[in-house]
């Protein structure tokens, strides 16, 4: 039966501003790529394996999971407003162009001056067009060729692809019920799809089928979570001590945090934590893995999410200056920094700091990452984003 639909009272309405922009989101990605360059740092050093704080650095792939939240959150925010407030979706053509100029320019350019120095494997063959296309992780030849950390890109793709559709199908799940129902049922659908998603990783795992975990379907599980922070976010609006645990976070950002940090040592100390790779995995520990880089992820981020303004040491870190300019720049660095920490290893670089191969080359990989990172977004993502319209935030 279809529910008739009904105007919103005040107490359900949803909050405004319709549009609004997460200032501590730069620095989350800073978080983010962080967790990325620890993991690729101790594993070229040795670190992850034979130290004793390799627990904690081997677990870096959760800076990938904190990018998924990041671009589902941000990117589903707009539709779901839309959804919830009667209005119209975002247009798909302005969507698909600023996603194109946001995405692959900036890729093109990474991937086609790393295949000549320091030297990508693979690039240049009759493959090129899989690298080019962002399609990499669909064929397990390719799939850690190129630029090895392109695999998550390929997810980030799919999920560009697949939104508008997602967008439409929780939206008619809505269609003629009142904006609360219209939320309930979209954060329903969204565990459901979350928990399936993770069904199917399990299975494909359990089958062998190592491309199949690549993919969008099997890596839909931190999207379904940044997604439900933005229905949460929009049905809030300014209003985002509505809710109890929504309250806590506003007003203890710090334990969240800690939260996280108690949560994470927890899970690396786990016998059901992994140093390695998917080879070395069971069933039960890929699981695990999934789980607990999604809640450590999530708890990161929500001070971000929910209070942005309303302090504590979290939101106070998230506000320097430092922060927000990693993460301005942190998509050049996530494209550049591999090629070139394997190049500083060999050139040397592991002895900066005698006896701590991983201190030196984390001190090189982060300057020679920032610098390379800042000249990727004024050469290359700044020009891009003025193509499509954007007024973005200049990074000096």
């Amino acid at each position: 039966m279809v529910e008739n639909r009904v105007a919103p009272t005040r107490a359900e309405a949803p909050g405004a501003p319709r549009s609004r922009h997460f200032e501590l989101f730069d620095a989350m990605r800073t978080v983010a790529v962080l967790g990325v360059l620890l993991i690729h740092v101790g594993a070229v050093s040795g670190a992850n394996m034979t130290s004793w704080y390799g627990v904690a650095t081997s677990q870096g792939r959760l800076g990938v999971r904190i990018f998924f939240m990041i671009s589902a959150f941000l990117l589903y925010r707009p539709y779901v407003m839309a959804h919830l407030h009667d209005e119209s979706a975002p247009a798909w053509t302005v969507y698909a162009k600023r996603r194109v100029l946001r995405i692959v320019p900036a890729y093109w350019v990474a991937l086609t001056v790393l295949t000549f120095w320091p030297g990508l494997k693979g690039v240049w063959t009759e493959d090129w067009w899989i690298y080019y296309g962002i399609l990499q992780a669909y064929w397990p030849a390719t799939l850690f060729s190129g630029l090895n950390v392109a695999w998550s890109l390929t997810i980030e793709v799919a999920f560009y692809l697949a939104l508008p559709f997602l967008a439409l199908f929780l939206g008619a799940l809505g269609r003629g019920a009142s904006p609360r129902t219209r939320m309930w049922r979209q954060v329903w659908a969204l565990l459901c799809l979350g928990a399936g998603a993770e069904i199917f990783r399990l299975y494909v795992f359990s089958i062998k089928r190592q491309d199949l975990n690549f993919t969008l379907v099997s890596m839909f599980l931190p999207f379904a979570v940044g997604m439900l922070l933005a229905v949460s976010s929009a049905w809030l609006g300014k209003d985002e001590t509505r809710w109890r645990w929504t309250r806590f976070i506003v007003e203890w950002p710090s334990a969240c945090w800690l939260a996280a940090t108690v949560v994470f040592v927890g899970f690396c100390y786990s016998p059901a934590f992994m140093r390695t790779g998917i080879g070395k995995h069971t069933l039960t520990t890929w699981g695990f893995e999934q789980f607990g880089y999604v809640l450590v992820s999530a708890l990161l981020l929500l001070p971000a999410v929910f209070g942005e303004n309303a302090g504590g040491w979290p939101r106070r870190i998230l506000s320097t200056r430092i922060m927000g300019f990693a993460g301005a720049v942190s998509y050049g660095i996530f494209l550049w920094h591999q090629p070139l920490l394997r190049w500083v290893n060999q050139v040397g670089g592991r002895t900066l700091i005698p006896g701590s191969p991983f201190l030196s080359l984390l001190v090189l990989c982060v300057i020679v990452s920032l610098v390379v990172g800042w000249a990727s977004y004024r050469l290359v993502e700044l020009p891009a984003m003025r193509l499509r319209g954007e007024a973005p935030k200049r990074v000096e």
